[in-house]
């Protein structure tokens, strides 16, 4: 197990020192004023268009096509392509344009079964480090995704989760396995446009939330990090008692 875990972070690191066009740290879009720019009316009708598929997986969103359906300037569109891509919503391919991601279930998977290599290792850590007032913190975070799950947009949905996990992950005293769990975090689409597919995969990942919370009150790591590892995979979990056996 640590001899593929070890092959795993190698892979890692080298994609992460030779990938081209993926973003690590998502940069702001600014107006020429230097304001902060948020998702503007043509982002989220482009987004609202990808969640319905009319803009099927895989097609190519050229920006003429996008400036006539939405009525709308080549600026206004571009602008709109580039914050969609600062969060991973769109793809960026270097000399052909923007796209919807078109997930590849083969490459999640393995993905996935890294994250719950690293992030079920950390569990320990967490509940080391977790205080009480954490704890609480972790709950308002989890209560914060619920309500961006239920009335929020996709771009609330992804800051809420970005912000409970960014705080989960923070008890990690390796710093390298916290940029390695939080780096591929980032790699593939972003969840509304991959895992949250439908209402009941967005309400399982709520509910998951506030499982991981729990167990961490509970003070129980084969609880958390089964959990954890649950969250990842998508894998509805079933009933449970506080404590395992």
């Amino acid at each position: 197990m640590i001899a593929i875990l070890k092959h795993f972070i190698f892979l890692l690191i080298l994609l992460r020192n030779t990938a081209k066009g993926s973003p690590q740290k998502m940069p702001e879009n600014k107006d020429k004023a230097g304001s902060k720019l948020g998702p503007d009316e043509i982002s989220q009708r482009i987004m609202a268009d990808i969640n319905t598929g009319v803009l099927r997986r895989g097609e190519w969103l050229k920006q003429i096509d996008l400036e006539r359906r939405y009525g709308c300037t080549r600026v206004k569109v571009r602008d709109a392509l580039t914050y969609l891509h600062s969060k991973r919503l769109v793809e960026h391919i270097q000399n052909r344009g923007y796209r919807v991601p078109d997930p590849n279930p083969v490459r999640e998977k393995q993905i996935g079964e890294v994250r719950a290599l690293l992030e079920s290792h950390v569990a320990a850590d967490v509940l080391e480090q977790a205080t009480p007032e954490d704890v609480i913190r972790l709950r308002e975070l989890a209560e914060a995704f619920r309500d961006a799950a239920y009335n929020g947009t996709s771009f609330s949905q992804i800051e809420a989760n970005y912000a409970f996990h960014s705080l989960l992950y923070g008890f990690c005293r390796n710093e390298v396995m916290r940029e390695l769990i939080l780096d591929l975090r980032q790699l593939g689409p972003a969840a509304p446009v991959g895992q949250w597919q439908t209402v009941a995969q967005l309400q399982r990942a709520t509910q998951d939330h506030f499982d991981i919370v729990d167990a961490i009150e509970q003070h129980d790591l084969t609880l958390l990090r089964r959990r954890i590892a649950a969250h990842i995979s998508g894998e509805t979990q079933p009933s449970e008692n506080s404590h395992d056996a």
